[in-house]
């Protein structure tokens, strides 16, 4: 069995590889193994290291050392081998999904190592695969202006996520959305907010989903229709706690 830790260097405010790397040598020697590091270089590389490795037919376990974006390409790259694993070790801004197991330690890598796979659900979205959360309107809009906030000093991920959601705030807010549900039933609604979730965080901390369950068969859809800023205010901080 091959033990492959891909870490995305630019995870984070530091660089992970250079505390991370000797831990996880000490780590698999303590457990008689040898594993391959690969740090990344580019934007899209996890994702093509991880198809590397699974397509080679070996049982292999893939090690997302990183923040969620990190997971998430490395999901991509994985998705329809049965022979690859993944882990998680993070390292990132928010690291939303190893929210959704409280009673999981995922820095500790010797627990990482030895420990069994635990299968969960996957979304299908656009053609590409989510372990935890996909979503539309403002949430979306943050996480694309968070950026620029979450390498600041002393901003933290959820931080960051607040900074962007106030810069969103004071933008043109509202998408057309068309909804199309199992059973039938079409929506076509003014959003503010789409979720459609497997896990309960994301935006660094943010519970969109409290009733989740990452291995029932089933995907939570939380609809926020437009309402104007001053509604917002007043409803937000119920929603970044899930009630």
């Amino acid at each position: 069995m091959q033990h492959i830790f891909i870490i995305n260097p630019t995870a984070g405010k530091v660089d992970a590889s250079v505390a991370l790397i000797p831990q996880i040598h000490a780590a698999a020697s303590r457990a008689g193994l040898h594993p391959t590091i690969e740090v990344t270089r580019r934007a899209g590389q996890a994702r093509d290291l991880a198809a590397q490795y699974a397509a080679g037919g070996e049982e292999v376990y893939l090690y997302a050392c990183g923040g969620d974006g990190t997971l998430n390409e490395i999901l991509q790259g994985t998705v329809g081998h049965p022979n690859a694993a993944i882990g998680c070790v993070p390292c990132g801004s928010g690291n939303d999904f190893v929210r959704s197991f409280p009673d999981c330690d995922f820095s500790d890598l010797e627990v990482q190592i030895t420990a069994e796979e635990r299968p969960i659900d996957l979304i299908h979205f656009n053609n590409q695969w989510s372990a935890n959360i996909c979503s539309a309107g403002l949430d979306s809009d943050v996480c694309k202006n968070m950026a620029r906030y979450k390498r600041l000093p002393l901003v933290t991920g959820s931080g960051a996520y607040i900074l962007a959601l106030i810069s969103t705030f004071f933008s043109p807010m509202g998408k057309q959305a068309h909804i199309v549900l199992d059973d039938g039933r079409v929506l076509d609604e003014n959003i503010l907010i789409l979720v459609m979730s497997n896990g309960g965080f994301y935006g660094g901390g943010w519970n969109g989903a409290p009733k989740f369950n990452v291995e029932d068969g089933l995907m939570d859809l939380c609809i926020v229709r437009k309402i104007n800023r001053l509604r917002i205010l007043k409803v937000i901080g119920k929603y970044q706690k899930g009630l």
